[in-house]
């Protein structure tokens, strides 16, 4: 008779994706949430006319300037989230730190810049129906920005804390995930609220 007793390989164990999964997931939702916002600001900017100009701005005026540099902002920590990732793959914890903390503080000059550009068109909810909406979409991605800092924060101290190498790096590389999708909903709000208004 042969032999049907299982053998153990060595090495690492193989983890699963399950965070990684989970934040697909996550991403999924808040996808559904940012396109269900913007549809509801398109069809009624439509609904006002072909060309809402004065009426659906209702004599504001956007800057475009602060809110081009906030968008590169955080296309510039994008860059630096993924080479804290690169780093944290490598092993090497102290590029990994440092580029960290830069994406962080970079995420945080982009929040300040948004706030620092809806102060500036001096928009005020309850005034009409595009500050409203505009307040809406907007604040829809501020806090998606702003739970994507948090889950950058906390699986970079993960990954600073010994959770590095190929495997090990799977939450940070789930964090960064999550990171470029905010990227990505901000640009689309960006485009549909302040460029095309």
């Amino acid at each position: 008779m042969a032999d049907n007793t299982p053998t153990l390989v060595s090495g690492e164990p193989q983890r699963p994706r399950a965070q990684f999964v989970a934040t697909g997931f996550a991403i999924a939702a808040a996808a559904m949430m940012v396109a269900g916002a913007l549809g509801m600001y398109m069809a009624r900017r439509h609904a006002s006319g072909i060309h809402p100009g004065s009426e659906w701005l209702n004599g504001l005026k956007v800057p475009n300037p602060q809110f081009d540099y906030a968008l590169l902002t955080l296309y510039t920590s994008m860059v630096t989230a993924h080479w804290a990732l690169w780093a944290s793959r490598r092993r090497d914890t102290a590029h990994a730190w440092t580029a960290i903390a830069t994406t962080i503080v970079l995420g945080l000059g982009f929040v300040n810049m948004v706030i620092y550009s809806l102060n500036r068109m001096e928009l005020e909810i309850g005034s009409g129906e595009y500050p409203n909406l505009a307040f809406a979409t907007t604040g829809l991605s501020l806090a998606l920005v702003v739970v994507g800092l948090i889950y950058l924060g906390l699986m970079g101290l993960r990954s600073v804390g010994g959770s590095v190498g190929q495997h090990g790096s799977t939450p940070l590389g789930s964090a960064v995930f999550f990171w470029d999708f905010v990227a990505v909903a901000w640009t689309v709000t960006w485009y549909a609220v302040y460029v095309v208004k």
